[in-house]
């Protein structure tokens, strides 16, 4: 039966207060950039996640799930983004992934990893970009060759989140058809990343260092042919059906980063006072805190609506894209102009806005660049960029 307006509303409520209280008692903006200094996992606090049954949202219980809807899982995204994006980035990885696990999936596959992924044992990493194939994703090189019951896989990834991670299965997509255009060759393989010929390197970023950023070097992995999700070099169109939904959950997490930025500045600007009076209270501050809240919360209702259409099986691959552009970029100018309402306090390391800067920087650029997701929606207006 399908759920009242009031009763999706009073869900919702529920499921934020429950995220909120999560992220005030265990990480919170200040906890996170202890952790994003020392380049601290808190698995701790993701085994909470599990226990809460947050992974499942969304996912149907004959599924394994725990029912719900895409904008419960949205709430859940953009009150984890109030401690740190690189925390949503990390549950997406296998909240979304699991939903491919859930729609693509074997028999075999669905028995073994969705109670793992449910409970917090397992997670997931994703493994498309190359050193030669950024937001040209499709040209990746990668190759995985059939060999009686399993596949060889030879290649290199990066810039894979949270890939070094303990208990981690990554989404590998290699090119299992070298004579197929190069969409139409690609394939999904559940990989190991402790098998024999895989090696992981942690890269040296300037911020999002709670999971971790890592290449992956591939000489020869043995990939058993059960692991392949779905048919094989159908891959592209796997990951096109995973990537809105993904979108959307990073979206929302740049809007909860964005105001708890804000609400961190409002209050400094009500106590600071210069010139006999708050800081707040001059114009030239107020409006500028005004229009970041007015974007703030309109780009918040673009994402849930994506969210809606997602729901109700309807195309939202528009509405995913405007999302991740208006929510990164939204991200970015906050954090720089709410550094400096801050003054050189902001500019303090043992600030928090230090590391929403810095995640900040990135977020035009992870889960793919404002200019491609441009060019997705005046593709999807019937524009032909080039």
């Amino acid at each position: 039966m399908a759920r009242t307006m009031t009763q999706v509303d009073g869900l919702r409520d529920s499921v934020r207060q429950s995220v909120r209280r999560l992220v005030h008692k265990e990480c919170d903006e200040w906890r996170c950039l202890e952790w994003d200094k020392a380049g601290h996992y808190p698995k701790e606090v993701f085994d909470h996640i599990a226990e809460l049954g947050w992974y499942g949202i969304g996912v149907p219980e004959e599924n394994g799930g725990s029912g719900g809807t895409a904008g419960d899982l949205l709430v859940v995204a953009e009150e984890l983004g109030r401690g740190s994006t690189d925390l949503v980035a990390c549950f997406s990885l296998t909240a979304s992934g699991l939903r491919t696990i859930v729609t693509d999936g074997s028999a075999a596959q669905k028995e073994r990893l969705v109670p793992e992924l449910m409970s917090g044992r397992t997670r997931l990493s994703i493994a498309v970009t190359e050193p030669e194939a950024g937001s040209d994703a499709a040209s990746l090189l990668t190759s995985a060759r059939r060999e009686g019951d399993h596949y060889v896989v030879t290649g290199q990834k990066t810039f894979c989140e949270a890939a070094g991670l303990p208990d981690t299965i990554i989404q590998l997509y290699a090119r299992t058809d070298p004579a197929a255009t190069k969409q139409a060759g690609i394939s999904m393989l559940l990989l190991d990343p402790r098998s024999p010929g895989v090696t992981l390197r942690r890269l040296p970023t300037i911020g999002r260092n709670i999971t971790g950023v890592y290449e992956v070097f591939l000489d020869d992995v043995v990939v058993p042919a059960e692991n392949l999700v779905g048919v094989e070099n159908r891959g592209w169109h796997q990951l096109g059906a995973e990537l809105p939904l993904e979108r959307l959950i990073i979206s929302a997490g740049f809007v909860g980063a964005t105001l708890q930025v804000l609400d961190d500045t409002l209050r400094h600007v009500k106590e600071r006072e210069q010139f006999g009076r708050p800081v707040g209270d001059f114009q030239a501050v107020a409006h500028l805190l005004v229009d970041l809240y007015t974007r703030a919360e309109a780009i918040r209702l673009l994402v849930y609506r994506g969210g809606e259409l997602h729901d109700a099986g309807e195309p939202h691959v528009k509405e995913a894209s405007m999302a991740k552009i208006a929510s990164a970029e939204l991200y970015a100018d906050a954090a720089r102009y709410c550094m400096q309402l801050h003054g050189g306090y902001g500019y303090i390391d043992e600030h928090p806005l230090t590391m929403h800067y810095t995640d900040a920087v990135i977020a035009t650029v992870a889960g793919g660049a404002s200019q491609v997701q441009r060019n997705i929606v005046a593709r999807e207006l019937g524009l032909r960029p080039r």
